[in-house]
C-alpha cells in the first residue's frame, strides 16, 4: 500500500481552505469517508478518494443519506416551524441535530443509518408538538 504523498496533502489542503473547511471539519470528514483519523494514515488511493469527495466527484460518506431521506428530513423541519426568513430549512439547525443524533459535524454527511436517527427524533418532536398544542389550533389549522 502506497502512502500518501505530500502533493496529495497539499491538495486536500488547498481544496479545504478554498470549500472554508477548517482541519476539524477536514479530519472527520477523512475518518467518515475513510476511517482514518489522519491525514498522514491514508494510502494513495485513500487520498484520492477524499479529495474526489471535496471537489464534489463522490459522496462523502461510505453510504450517505438518500435524496428521499434528506427530502423527508427538511419537510419535517418545516413542520417543526424550522425555517430561515426565506421560508427554507435552517440548516444550522439541522447540523446541531446532526452532532447530537448521528454523531457528525453537518447534514452533508449523514450517512443512511444516521439519517434515519434524525428522521425518527425528528418524528418524535412534531408528534410531541402536535401534543402540546392547544384543541382549537389543531381542529381549525
Amino acid at each position: 500500500m502506497k502512502k500518501i504523498t505530500a502533493a496529495q496533502i497539499r491538495k486536500i489542503h488547498a481544496i479545504s481552505r478554498e470549500r472554508g473547511i477548517d482541519d476539524d471539519l477536514l479530519h472527520e470528514h477523512t475518518r467518515m469517508l475513510t476511517g482514518k483519523e489522519s491525514l498522514k494514515e491514508l494510502s494513495c488511493g485513500d487520498a484520492a478518494k477524499v479529495i474526489d469527495s471535496l471537489e464534489g466527484n463522490t459522496p462523502s460518506c461510505r453510504d450517505p443519506a438518500s435524496y428521499r431521506q434528506l427530502s423527508y428530513i427538511k419537510g419535517l423541519m418545516k413542520k417543526l416551524g424550522w425555517i430561515d426568513g426565506d421560508g427554507n430549512p435552517d440548516m444550522a439547525r439541522l447540523d446541531g441535530m446532526c452532532r447530537k443524533y448521528a454523531k457528525v459535524d453537518s447534514y452533508r454527511w449523514l450517512d443512511k443509518g444516521g439519517a434515519s436517527k434524525l428522521i425518527e427524533a425528528l418524528k418524535n418532536m412534531a408528534a410531541q408538538k402536535q401534543i402540546d398544542m392547544p384543541r382549537e389550533v389543531l381542529h381549525n389549522g
